[in-house]
């Protein structure tokens, strides 16, 4: 096998964009949404691509075992929005078009660890649908644009660097092994990423790993009826356990609802439990909700829910013509809803560069390694807080969270200024310097206000819209 970094000329030509349209070609290994926005990145640039993909794809909207995580909620941020319609023009249109639910998230009844905050200002707008609708949206979409090629079914175990070119090898379930090349490959293929087992002379930074031991469990339910609330909900747990509650309106008028906690108190799989975390809520609301609902699928959890990231790229000796982004490059913690919009971001990234003729090499790494750390200091800087992380926060990270705690109960108070800070940095729409605005710190520092927010009014309809037992069957009838 070649030294890495000795890729020959024919392969610099192509990679640094000074080669004909011909020759730009590139494999993306996983068709996850990662992979796929990366497949739009390059065919919107004029490249030809082959993304590779272990699991046989479905034709539908369909769960699948690539997709561990596809069973549960999943928050589509409105800069993730933003940034797939932008590689995938139509895709909002689309979902919209197969009954996902829009709303504004400024709406939806929210519960923080200090309290409720405004749900009657207008904010940022969410798409909400499930997963499964949502990659089976952005691969029809994908394959709509000239030049791609998917080939599924087929797993990559090797990676080799050839004359002008990088290799991928492949089984095949039902043929012989299949052997793939072009100048640039990109590792779009998730947590599970084998990067360092296919190329072992790549030099692998060592693991940044934050992990609270967050648990999910998931089931979808349907409407009896039409319930009183047309947005989500979230229920947010405080210290020590944070658990925590979402309900979302999906496609097909159904809805996911969605338990999490940390360490020993993360949710169970069997009803009787499921039902009882909900329970022990700080509020009822998703309880209500349960009882306008009937299940529509199977209680499934998720436990891999670490924030680990490795700095790929940062030594010199990085090869051209190789690219790693998703969750293969940085994973997070599901809870904060980020990992479908880092890995959007970081197309749309590679999708200027390529715009712009730039080459594909170690300072675009960087720059894709560059988008985690915004989303990476928000998910390790609140997961740091709980007992069950055994990893100890640092100075400065103590003191932004003291920081932001106390924007936080400055918005449980009704201060819009800090709901909006939240909001926009929650959806990646502003940099965290929107929570240094003179007036929000003057507000800040102020004395809070004794007076908090009401419990919103649309959950009191919700609460009254329970149905009423069974009457007592009279003793000794």
């Amino acid at each position: 096998m070649r030294d890495l970094a000795a890729l020959d000329e024919a392969a610099r030509l192509v990679v640094t964009g000074r080669a004909g349209a011909t020759d730009q070609q590139a494999i993306v290994i996983g068709a996850g949404l990662g992979g796929i926005l990366t497949a739009a990145a390059f065919a919107r640039t004029g490249w030809s691509v082959t993304v590779l993909e272990r699991d046989v794809l479905p034709t539908s909207a369909q769960y699948r075992r690539g997709v561990p995580q596809d069973r549960q909620a999943h928050i589509l941020l409105h800069r993730g929005l933003q940034a797939i319609d932008g590689l995938l023009p139509g895709f909002r249109a689309e979902l919209l078009a197969r009954d996902a639910v829009p709303f504004d998230s400024g709406r939806m009844p929210w519960l923080s660890e200090h309290g409720w905050l405004s749900n009657d200002q207008p904010s940022w707008e969410v798409v909400s649908a499930t997963r499964p609708l949502m990659d089976a949206v952005a691969r029809d979409l994908l394959r709509r644009l000239p030049g791609i090629t998917i080939r599924d079914g087929l797993r990559v175990h090797g990676l080799e660097s050839v004359p002008g070119a990088w290799r991928v090898l492949a089984d095949s379930a039902d043929g012989p092994e299949v052997s793939v090349s072009a100048p640039v490959v990109v590792d779009a293929s998730g947590r599970s990423s084998r990067l360092s087992h296919w190329l072992p002379q790549l030099r692998q930074p060592e693991a940044q790993l934050v992990d609270a031991r967050v648990g999910y469990a998931g089931q979808l339910h349907v409407a009896r009826g039409e319930p009183p609330l047309q947005t989500g909900l979230a229920i947010i747990g405080r210290l020590p356990d944070g658990a925590s509650g979402l309900a979302l309106p999906v496609e097909q008028g159904r809805w996911m609802i969605s338990a999490a906690g940390m360490g020993d108190f993360r949710p169970p799989r069997d009803l009787a439990g499921y039902r009882g975390f909900f329970a022990g809520l700080r509020d009822p609301a998703i309880v209500d909700l349960l009882h306008v609902l009937e299940p529509a699928g199977e209680i499934t959890v998720h436990r891999q829910t670490s924030n680990r990231r490795f700095a790929w790229g940062r030594h010199a000796d990085w090869p051209a013509g190789l690219l790693v982004l998703g969750d293969a490059l940085c994973s997070l913690d599901p809870i904060y809803g980020q990992g479908i919009t880092v890995a959007a971001m970081q197309a749309e990234r590679l999708h200027d560069a390529l715009s712009a003729g730039r080459p594909v090499d170690r300072r675009l790494q960087r720059q894709l390694l560059a988008v985690t750390e915004l989303p990476w200091s928000i998910a390790t800087g609140n997961d740091l807080r709980y007992p069950s992380c055994p990893a100890t926060p640092s100075a400065s990270q103590q003191l932004s969270a003291a920081f932001t705690s106390r924007l936080g109960q400055l918005a449980a108070t009704g201060d819009l200024r800090a709901t909006k800070a939240f909001s926009d940095v929650y959806h990646l729409m502003a940099p965290p310097t929107a929570f240094l605005r003179p007036s929000l710190l003057a507000a800040a520092a102020r004395p809070l206000p004794t007076r908090r927010l009401p419990r919103p009014t649309v959950l009191d309809q919700l609460s009254s819209s329970r149905p009423e037992p069974p009457p007592e069957a009279p003793a000794g009838a």
